[in-house]
């Protein structure tokens, strides 16, 4: 999966100022500027937006984070922390991508585990 702009191909589900507390699930490209508790189980890419805060359990394809995160992640394919991103939990992902200036406080899994012989 190729990294998407941060606008254009996604949709906006919460926008700056809109807060959501429960499960939720989705299919697709969601982009996040809002606050949301919870959970979130998703087939798809999940954008946290540098406003957006979740504090939440999260299970996504891939997820990029702009915003603040505190929880648990699984993403299936990737995780991408962007310059802005402040991240407080545990992260599990086949591939993680660091940039310069993103905050990362807990727990990394990421790549492939070898087998031992």
């Amino acid at each position: 999966m190729g990294a998407l702009s941060e606008s254009g191909d996604y949709v906006t589900v919460l926008g700056v100022g809109a807060a959501f507390e429960g499960v939720f699930s989705f299919q697709g490209n969601v982009r996040i500027e809002g606050r949301l508790q919870g959970q979130i189980v998703a087939g798809g890419r999940l954008f946290l937006g540098e406003h957006g805060q979740i504090r939440a359990h999260v299970e996504v394809d891939e997820l990029i984070i702009a915003g603040h995160l505190e929880g648990e992640v699984s993403a299936r394919t990737r995780i991408e922390l962007r310059e802005t991103a402040r991240v407080c939990g545990v992260l599990r992902t086949p591939r993680l991508v660091l940039f310069e200036g993103c905050l990362l406080d807990g727990r990394c899994e990421a790549g492939v585990l070898s087998k031992s012989p």
